[in-house]
């Protein structure tokens, strides 16, 4: 009997053992993949905040762009205020010139002399020459300033419709991110 009590405690003993190596096998394992999981929570959070920096300095950046067009706009507009009031001005003097043209001619006859006429008529035309020779300069330096601002205009829309496409890519992945866990 006290042999068959011996081999039993052998046997319980034994058996003990392997079910210890087992849980030890299976903690092991677990313990293992949590690692894993926590490498894998730390690298989505590096990236979630990665996405979320570049997510801040592309709408800043979409800011600026958006204060830029709206400068660039609004220089747009001042310009071609100013070629509407310049062309405006050089029709009303056009119409003073033809009547004062008519005036004089009418003068010229009261007064007889025509190389008089003739005269004063040459000295109004180069008043008047120089007068369309300055306001054509201004004319042709607001069409190019309306030019530079049309295509600085031009090129800050491509910017900000290249940074919102890249902002709309980098929030699609936020979102693809956010969605996985």
């Amino acid at each position: 009997m006290k042999r068959f009590l011996i081999v039993l405690l052998i046997m319980i003993s034994l058996g003990l053992c392997g079910l210890c190596t087992l849980q030890w096998l299976r903690e092991f394992a677990l313990r293992a993949r949590i690692e894993e999981i926590t490498q894998q929570l730390i690298a989505e959070n590096k990236l979630r905040i990665e996405f979320e920096e570049k997510s801040i300095r592309f709408e800043e950046e979409i800011k600026r762009i958006t204060q830029l067009r709206a400068e660039t706009e609004a220089a747009l507009l001042v310009a071609t205020e100013e070629v509407q009031q310049r062309t405006a001005d050089q029709t009303a003097r056009g119409y003073s010139i033809a009547v004062l043209m008519n005036e004089l001619i009418a003068k010229g006859s009261a007064l007889g002399s025509a190389s008089q006429l003739a005269a004063k008529t040459t000295d109004a035309i180069k008043d008047r020459n120089a007068e369309v020779t300055a306001q054509n300069a201004a004319i042709e330096k607001a069409n190019a300033q309306l030019k530079q601002l049309a295509s600085e205009r031009d090129a800050a829309i491509l910017q900000l419709n290249a940074r919102t496409k890249e902002f709309n890519e980098l929030v699609e992945k936020y979102n693809q991110l956010a969605k996985q866990r």
